[in-house]
């Protein structure tokens, strides 16, 4: 994979050093036969490779970086974007031993452009946490993919383990996106992960999802107006480090 912007790879150097002695390092690589976020593909429902680093303290503060191969089946267009990144920081708290929140900042960083059009953006989230069995997450940006008008994603995911190495999850989303990627997305997942070693987790996953309230208005320029995914099973396999 070319990198195209080379601030990237400071960014990623300076996220990947050890910047403390109290920092506890995490780091995954996983291979899946397609990206599929809040709904839609960003790999044009073809294979990518990810990757993700992570630091946390003891004081709760945590920091690091998720990189994917995406393809937006914009072909006609120069200077076309093969990889995302996304460099985050964040605070977690531990309220009880049931409860545990956790707010963050994401910068979406692409190493070209989508459809024609620079697209880096941020986002905002808020997540809390019932033991392991229950996640919630609301965020927001305030200028979704460069395109003048916010967007906000809410999220449910539960959990539960069948044995000390298998556990079945689900999740429950609604995006709204109408105004920057021409519709509103509800989607849903569900699966089963083996941890079959330690440090290595295959997936298998149902994603299905509806197109919701389209935009009529077109959007001069922007052409990246992905549907939804149907009715799909995904397989991914993760090394943690």
């Amino acid at each position: 994979m070319k990198i195209k912007n080379h601030r990237l790879l400071g960014l990623l150097f300076i996220l990947g050093y050890p910047i403390s002695a109290y920092a506890q390092l995490s780091a995954s690589v996983t291979g899946t036969t397609d990206y599929i976020w809040r709904g839609y593909s960003k790999s044009d429902g073809k294979p990518a490779a990810q990757l993700n680093i992570d630091y946390g303290f003891k004081s709760g503060l945590y920091l690091g970086t998720f990189a994917s191969t995406v393809n937006f089946a914009d072909q006609g267009f120069a200077a076309r974007s093969d990889a995302e990144f996304k460099p985050y920081a964040g605070w977690a708290y531990q309220l009880s031993d049931d409860w545990r929140f956790n707010a963050e900042w994401t910068r979406y960083i692409f190493t070209g452009k989508i459809f024609g059009q620079n697209v880096d953006y941020n986002e905002f989230y808020l997540h809390t946490h019932f033991r392991d069995l229950l996640s919630a997450n609301f965020s927001f940006s305030e200028n979704g993919y460069q395109q003048n008008h916010m967007s906000f994603n809410y999220e449910i995911t539960g959990r539960y383990p069948i044995t000390s190495s298998i556990e079945m999850s689900g999740t429950f989303g609604y995006s709204q996106q109408k105004k920057v990627l021409h519709y509103d997305y509800l989607y849903w997942t569900s699966g089963v992960t083996w941890h079959f070693s330690p440090n290595i987790g295959v997936d298998v996953r149902y994603y299905s999802g509806l197109d919701l309230g389209a935009e009529k208005e077109h959007i001069a320029g922007w052409q990246f107006r992905p549907h939804v995914v149907d009715n799909r099973v995904l397989f991914s396999i993760t090394v943690g480090f």
